[in-house]
């Protein structure tokens, strides 16, 4: 049985609570230890702090040897035959893997296998560019760290290892920054080159699957917090190979603020509370923030306008590409939930979602609405009007997010990020009005309201706690 997570602080009052219930007769000690064996020990949460760690040290130690390795055979190098060349690559590589199969299924060592493992996919893929070297061979450079890729996947895969996942995402942000950023223009690979259309690293998805898969398979949202953000990057950069390709000088900001709201409308797939939902929520909360700050100023808008005729072209294909991003995002919603398959047609259950998440919606339709109107009209006051309504929706929006999930993280951000707004606009609006002593009193309030919030979520959490072990009482009570 899974057991449910809990913190030191938690524990403790548990502990002393459930001892007090005991001394006045409202559980036994049957019952007691019933309630206790819910959720972790000390040890076991001491052991799994202490296996992080580890793992972290090991591989931390794995990339060094790694260095070393590759410092002490450069140092003659250019001085060694071809043979020994070959040699040392291709031994250095074999002896790491067989020492990897040895100590993990003869000795049992699993955290050391893994760290080999990751250490044989580094010489491998360093191997890559030596063997080049030995022959002459030059190519498309970024291929490299893609064949690198493809030769952890395996690693990964089998292994079930975080740390061979945290390789190969590493791998494949090179990869795709390296396609995208330096080389877009050349146009999509596909055993010729089609400049016509866009080199959008199409096969990163696709590499990405088998992580994925293992989060949801093993109920982990570790390696989400490692793919999702790869998959952020990756679809953040087409909008680049967009411009390089087809030559849509548009606006970026207004896609990657798109693309941290279809990350939250992602995370409203899962159910209530779940685990797998924080890392779309977050990293949506960081991008979709982030964007709105610069447009709730005046100035940004006022130095973005389009005067060429053919960025309009591009302005309007991108808000064409965030509605379908929006659509797609919404029929994920609904196909994950099964709304689609309880005599509900797609249409009806995607406008109940849209419905449901219209903080995310909104915002999607908001960075559509600024691509076209920076395209067409030259007002800058009316986008600087809607972007700040955004930023305090928001703010709000987050802080009714934490009440509904009983999340403190949402709630806590939406309340600093309320605070945020208040003091941009003070300062943007009223900073040369009111000076410094203006400026102390903005303070002033903004400290008296996040303490009145510490507050708030401290009664509202020990109140909820209390009824949480009530419950379980009467329960276990009503079991005897």
């Amino acid at each position: 049985m899974t057991k449910r997570p809990i913190t030191n602080s938690r524990r403790k009052w548990l502990n002393e609570e459930l001892e007090a219930w005991q001394g006045t007769g409202v559980i036994s000690a049957e019952q007691r230890q019933a309630i206790v064996d819910q959720y972790p020990s000390l040890d076991d949460a001491a052991e799994a702090t202490s296996s992080k760690a580890v793992t972290a040290l090991m591989g931390t130690s794995a990339l060094l040897v790694a260095a070393g390795v590759l410092l002490l055979i450069s140092f003659n190098w250019e001085a060694m035959p071809d043979i020994i060349k070959l040699v040392l690559v291709f031994g250095t590589i074999i002896t790491t893997y067989v020492g990897a199969f040895t100590v993990r299924y003869q000795r049992g060592a699993i955290g050391l296998s893994n760290v080999l493992f990751c250490l044989g996919a580094i010489f491998y893929g360093c191997g890559i560019w030596l063997v080049a070297q030995v022959f002459h061979l030059n190519g498309h450079y970024p291929d490299g760290m893609w064949w690198w890729a493809i030769g952890t996947l395996p690693i990964s895969v089998c292994l079930d290892s975080l740390l061979a996942h945290a390789l190969l995402v590493v791998l494949l942000s090179i990869w795709c920054g390296m396609e995208l950023i330096g080389f877009s223009d050349l146009g999509m690979s596909f055993f010729f080159r089609m400049r016509w259309f866009p080199n959008g690293a199409y096969t990163l998805p696709l590499l990405c699957a088998p992580g994925v898969l293992w989060a949801y398979r093993s109920n982990s949202a570790k390696p989400l917090w490692l793919y999702v953000p790869l998959l952020t990057w990756w679809f953040c950069l087409q909008s680049i190979a967009w411009e390089q390709t087809w030559h849509w000088h548009q606006n970026p900001i207004f896609f990657m603020g798109a693309v941290g709201s279809f990350l939250l409308i992602v995370a409203e797939s899962h159910s209530v509370g779940s685990r797998l939902a924080i890392p779309y929520r977050t990293y949506g909360v960081m991008i979709a923030g982030a964007m709105l700050i610069p447009l709730s100023f005046v100035d940004v808008h006022k130095h973005t306008w389009w005067q060429a005729e053919e960025r309009i072209i591009g302005a309007l294909m991108q808000a064409v590409a965030i509605v379908v991003v929006a659509v797609i995002g919404l029929a994920v919603v609904v196909r994950s939930h099964g709304r689609w398959n309880t005599g509900k047609d797609l249409l009806s259950g995607m406008k109940e979602t849209a419905r449901r998440q219209w903080m995310p919606v909104a915002l999607m339709a908001l960075m559509a609405f600024l691509s076209v109107w920076h395209a067409i009209a030259k007002e800058p006051y009316l986008p600087t009007l809607l972007a700040n309504a955004a930023m305090l929706s928001f703010g709000i929006w987050l802080m009714l997010l934490g009440l509904r999930e009983d999340r403190g993280r949402p709630f806590s951000i939406g309340v600093i990020y309320f605070l945020l707004w208040t003091t941009l606009r003070y300062f943007d609006l009223f900073g040369a009005i009111g000076g410094m002593v203006g400026g102390a009193l903005v303070f002033f309030i903004c400290g008296a309201f996040l303490f009145g919030m510490a507050l708030f979520w401290k009664k509202r959490k020990v109140g909820h706690v209390v009824i949480t072990a009530r419950q379980d009482v009467v329960a276990l009570s009503r079991d005897e």
